[in-house]
């Protein structure tokens, strides 16, 4: 009797053996999926955070509104201009960390780059968006007419 009872426990074990190793192997491939999927979000998210903050510059520059007073998280990196030539160029930079959220330059992890210049009447706008190994996620360039004066327009 007792060795009939020890084949069947030898039996159940192997078999228990089989079954968490079936389990192990599906748990393994699932986190590889969950894992894929949550990148997949991520990259999603930032895309369209880069297209929404993207679109609201461009149109607060196409209204002649003041790029400063929309995003006042915007540094000033550089600005520089011509005499020779009408020109006028402006760099601003908008640093965020890894959940889109804006932080110092220091811990950013995307950066939105807003190139302004200025040059007969015409405002160009060069909007970038790229994470932190330099990688372009989004990129829009905006041109926008501005309205002569009334002196040069009568000239």
């Amino acid at each position: 009797m007792k060795k009939q009872d020890s084949g069947k426990s030898r039996l159940f074990f192997i078999e228990f053996l089989i079954v968490l190793f079936f389990f192990l192997i599906i748990g393994t491939v699932c986190l590889r999926v969950f894992a894929a999927a949550h990148k997949i979000t991520r990259n999603a998210d930032a895309l369209a955070h880069a297209q929404t903050t993207s679109a609201s510059i461009a149109e607060v520059l196409e209204a002649g509104e003041s790029f400063e007073d929309y995003f006042p998280e915007a540094v000033l990196t550089s600005e520089t201009s011509n005499d020779q030539k009408p020109i006028y160029e402006k760099l601003y930079e908008i640093s965020y960390d890894s959940d889109l959220t804006v932080c110092e330059s220091e811990a950013a992890y995307y950066t939105l780059t807003v190139s302004l210049s200025e040059e007969n009447h015409s405002q160009t706008a060069n909007i970038s968006f790229t994470d932190q190994a330099g990688e372009s996620l989004y990129d829009l360039t905006v041109m926008i007419r501005l309205p002569l004066t009334r002196e040069e327009a009568l000239s």
